[in-house]
């Protein structure tokens, strides 16, 4: 009886993660990032701990998915009807699944970046933190910087000052690459990249303070953060 009560639980189990990857783009996202990177550490001579650092950040990021799903289908079940606490329920669920995946990208770099000889570096040669850690650094100073200062702003009631999260951070990589970089072809297209994501931006928003006030916030950090290391 237990035995086969064990079985039915692994099923159950089974048939949770396979509705989450039918029913929710993000998961299948998650899944083929993990695949992604799965393949690419056994083509990289990965050391036993960075690999199991990897293991680690890719399953806190789909454990994070499966628990938005569930407090989804939960909420779904309780009422059809829009209701604030409902709303904050689901947002404070899908930054729970931002944050761990955001984690997982950091420590993604932070693992791979010394393996590619990809740039041609020269702003953090003399610097007394690594590249990649530093790098890392600053992106995780940005998004928490940001965050709180979309928080402040709410909250004293004047939200068209809340900087724009999108473009802090891809201000702020831009501008580390190009710092970090004497290759032109590399600066022209981050370049490219960037002021098309940059008018889209800008297209899409009525506002565009935020937006801009995004941009000023990401590529301040970067100098101020290339400058202190």
């Amino acid at each position: 009886m237990r035995k086969s009560s064990l079985l039915a639980s692994f099923r159950y189990a089974l048939e949770g993660l396979k509705y989450t990857l039918v029913t929710q783009q993000n998961m299948r996202i998650h899944f083929l990032a993990a695949l992604g990177v799965l393949l690419f550490s056994l083509w990289l001579p990965l050391t036993k701990v960075e690999v199991l650092i990897l293991f680690v950040c890719i399953l806190l990021v789909i454990v994070a998915e499966l628990i938005n799903t569930a407090v989804e289908a939960v909420i779904d079940l309780v009422t059809r009807d829009f209701h604030p606490l409902a709303k904050v329920a689901k947002d404070v669920a899908a930054g729970a699944v931002l944050l761990s995946a955001g984690m997982a990208v950091v420590v993604g770099l932070s693992i791979f970046y010394p393996y590619l000889d990809i740039l041609s570096l020269q702003s953090l040669e003399r610097t007394s933190h690594p590249l990649n850690i530093g790098l890392a650094a600053l992106i995780v100073f940005d998004f928490f910087l940001t965050l709180s200062l979309k928080g402040i702003f709410n909250r004293i009631g004047r939200p068209e000052w809340e900087p724009s999260m999108t473009m802090s951070l891809a201000s702020l990589i831009a501008a580390s690459l190009m710092m970090m970089t004497a290759n032109w072809l590399v600066i022209i297209l981050v370049l490219l990249l960037y002021f098309l994501l940059l008018g889209t931006r800008l297209r899409m928003k009525t506002r565009k303070q935020p937006v801009l006030l995004g941009v000023f916030l990401g590529v301040v950090i970067a100098v101020a953060g290339f400058f202190l290391m």
